[in-house]
Parts: C-alpha cells; structure tokens; sequence
C-alpha cells in the first residue's frame, strides 16, 4: 500500500531576448516590454509586445518574449504560436525550440514536445536543460531507458545538477535499480540538501531494500522540511510497523490521517497496528472508518470482524465475515486463516 512520489524537476524557459542594440518604435516598445515583464508585470509587458510586433513583423525577439509572457501567465496555446513565430523566423533559434517543448509538455502534448526538444537538442548539443526536459518526457512515458540516457547527457554537461541527479535517479528506482537511485539521491542532496522530494524518495528506496531505520531517517528530514506532507507520515508509519515500532506507528498513521482524513490506507494500516498492540476497540474503529470510504472493500470487513472476534463480539464478527465473502469469494480462501486464528486465540482466552 506504498506510494511512491516522483516529482520530475523540469528546467525553467530560456530567458528573455533582449532588444537589438538599434533603436527604433519596435526596438523601444520591445525595450519597455522587456522592463515590465521583468518588473513581473506579463500582461502590460504584452501589451508592449504587440506594438514591437506591429511595428516590425519580423522581429523574432518580440514574438519570443510575448511567447515567455503568455506562458508565465498560463496562456500555453498563445506561447506555442508566438514561438512557432520565432522558429519561422529563425528556424535554428534552440531557445525558441526548447521553450515551446515546455509549453507543449503544459498542454499535455508530450510528443510535440518531445520533437521540440530532441530540435534543441540537435541544434545546442550542450544545452543541459534541453535534455534533462527531454529526459522528463521519456520519464512520464515510462521510457526509462531512454529517460536515463537524457539525464546522463546532462550531467556530462552539467555534473553539478542536483535536479538531473535526483530524475536520474527516480528513473533508476522505477527500473528497480535501487542502490543506483540511492547513489544519485546522495549526490542530489550532497549538492543541495533542502531537496525535499529527494529525502523522501530515497526513503522509500531504504524501505524497498529493508533498510527502514535508514528510511526512517529519511522520512524525518521530510517532516522536518515539510510537516504538511501526509506521505512522508504514513511512510515513516509503514517504516517503524516494519520494525515492530507500533505504538510510534500508530503517533504517524495518526498524523497522515489528521492531513489528509479521506485516504482509507491511513487509518487501515493504524487499525492493524492498534490490532497488533491488543487494543481491538481502537483497530475496529478505524477499520469501520475506512468501511464508511470504501463500503465494498472486503479485507477490510475481515479485520474488522478480527477486530470484533478479540472483542468478544462473534455474531458482529461473522456479519462481517459474510459480507466480505460474498463480496469476494477469493477473500475467504486468503484470510481464513487469520479469522481461525483469531477464534482459537478468543477462545483460549474465555477458558
């Protein structure tokens, strides 16, 4: 019931063009849009724009400034016809290249933009950031294969990206490579520890490998750089259950749940910790609180009424149990032993 956060860092638009060193009515427009674009005022900066543009149609620095302005305001379809200008204009611009790939990759057209890197790519074969946005392609298309190639070219232009190393290395944790991914995730940090996404992620790393003291460690720098993060609770609760640290598991699930009180994995997981520590009031609880969000859910009715088998509770206890066998007939087969065990346990303890 793990989860996995892998969040891509993509390099940022190249920067701004500046205005030609000659002045004339584009030249000054192009100029005073380039001063409230930088004053973080896009859509005056626009309005500047379009006079340059108006002014001489054929100025490629205009149409790839006003394309930088309609992307910082989420206008991706203007900024894909602004830079689609600049290419006309200037087919080996790998700027222009690069920054409609980027507003491609916002508009979800991932093949266009794939092009549109692998352009910039050709045209400035030592551009880092054009193959580590290429590389992010490949990783959101499972190519990961292609994804760590990508990466790598980056960090042979650019050995000191923490950013390429930390996509570098969820490329290597989702071919199962851990001990690689653990290796760029220490480089990432050795570059810029307060990367959070890369403690948590090498936590879940440690974990796979059943290094969970490790990953518990890692998971307290998460929680330390962002107390808000329910995931890195709920995992560093899955951690300390995995060393038999309940009653510490039981603090975390606890806090998961406060953060995000509609996920049903939180309060399942805490139930069967509170079931491991002997307190079957607080485990039937919690697996009636995640019934009440996944009401078809049949492992969960069977712990319950394990639950309510350890409370003394046999007639509740075997509602349970129906239910869930007629919901999955597959269910009685994979836990009765569970429900028997738990009867002979009651059982011993009544005599």
């Amino acid at each position: 019931m793990k989860r996995i956060v892998t969040l891509l860092r993509a390099g940022a638009l190249a920067l701004a063009l500046a205005a030609p060193l000659w002045s004339g009515p584009a030249e000054i427009a192009l100029d005073e849009g380039l001063k409230l674009h930088e004053a973080g005022k896009p859509k005056e900066a626009i309005r500047e724009y379009d006079k340059a543009i108006k002014a001489n149609p054929k100025l490629a620095e205009a149409f790839f400034n006003r394309g930088n302005a309609h992307y910082d305001l989420g206008q991706n379809e203007q900024a894909v016809r602004d830079y689609g200008e600049v290419i006309r204009l200037s087919p080996k611009d790998p700027e222009a290249y690069f920054n409609r790939g980027n507003a491609y990759r916002r508009l979800k057209k991932n093949d266009l933009a794939l092009k549109d890197y692998s352009a910039a790519v050709k045209l400035n074969p030592q551009d880092a950031k054009s193959y580590l946005n290429r590389g992010a392609v490949h990783f959101d298309a499972r190519r990961y294969d292609a994804a760590l190639q990508d990466f790598g070219a980056a960090l042979r232009i650019d050995p000191k990206d923490a950013d390429a190393y930390y996509n570098r290395a969820n490329s290597y944790l989702a071919l199962d490579r851990k001990e690689d991914a653990i290796k760029d995730y220490d480089e990432a940090l050795r570059l810029d520890p307060t990367l959070v996404d890369v403690f948590y992620n090498r936590g879940i790393a440690q974990a796979d490998l059943g290094r969970y003291d490790q990953a518990i460690r890692d998971f307290d720098e998460v929680v330390g750089l962002n107390p808000q993060s329910s995931e890195a609770y709920y995992n560093r609760a899955l951690a300390k259950a995995k060393i038999g640290r309940y009653e510490a598991a039981v603090e975390d699930y606890s806090e998961a749940m406060r953060l995000k009180p509609q996920d049903p994995e939180a309060p399942f997981n805490r139930g069967l910790a509170h079931l491991r520590l002997g307190k079957y009031d607080y485990a039937a609880r919690d697996f009636g609180a995640v019934i009440a969000i996944q009401p078809r859910n049949a492992d969960v009715l069977i712990y319950r009424g394990v639950a309510r088998i350890y409370q003394g509770k046999e007639k509740e206890a075997d509602g349970d149990f129906q239910k869930a066998f007629q919901l999955d007939p597959a269910a009685k087969k994979k836990l009765q032993p569970l429900i028997d065990e738990a009867k002979a346990k009651a059982k011993l303890k009544q005599e």
